[in-house]
């Protein structure tokens, strides 16, 4: 699991904060504050899925399903961040090739997980249709016909880990979304 969490430093905002402090209460400005959180967060949520979109095959739906904000407290005391948590997908979420199952086609089974990384399984590997719909990647677990097992993928976490220009964005987004809405909120109710 990966997990972020938006930092307010007063510091940084002091004087604004004093000149507001003389015409706002305390939970206005914390409430301005969590505001550029959740903008700040709601960024980072959004590059995340395009950046895993963009360099991998699995669907952007897939990716948001695994990649949420989080909002916990109370507007003094409030945490915002944004969490990436799922386990291992199945290899068959990614691309892959022979689409036909029946009759079993010929050839090997060759996956792309990276966009344009094209990945040879083991020559056991098959893909097959299961009896409830499901299409999957699987091979055998011994010799005998059964039992056998799906071949696992990499989960969105770890593909978020592996792909430092996507994390790297993600968290760069995150802070300058939240350096720019803390200043504008804050301006705003000095302005108001």
């Amino acid at each position: 699991m990966v997990t972020t969490m938006v930092e307010w430093r007063r510091s940084q905002y002091n004087s604004i904060v004093q000149r507001l402090e003389k015409i706002a209460n305390k939970m206005t400005i914390r409430k301005a504050i969590n505001l550029a959180a959740k903008r700040a967060a709601d960024a980072g949520v959004t590059a995340t899925k395009r950046g895993l979109a963009s360099d991998t095959t699995l669907k952007s739906s897939d990716i948001g399903k695994s990649v949420k904000k989080y909002v916990y407290g109370s507007p003094l005391d409030m945490s915002i961040g944004m969490k990436i948590s799922d386990t291992a997908r199945p290899l068959s979420n990614f691309k892959f090739t022979p689409k036909n199952r029946m009759p079993p086609a010929k050839g090997p089974v060759i996956t792309e997980i990276y966009k344009g990384a094209k990945k040879r399984q083991a020559a056991h590997a098959f893909v097959a249709q299961m009896p409830t719909g499901h299409i999957g990647i699987f091979e055998r677990e011994t010799e005998e016909s059964l039992p056998i097992r799906q071949l696992p993928g990499p989960s969105v976490t770890g593909l978020f880990k592996a792909n430092e220009n996507v994390h790297n964005a993600v968290w760069d987004i995150i802070f300058d979304t939240f350096e720019k809405r803390v200043e504008h909120e804050l301006t705003r109710l000095l302005d108001a």
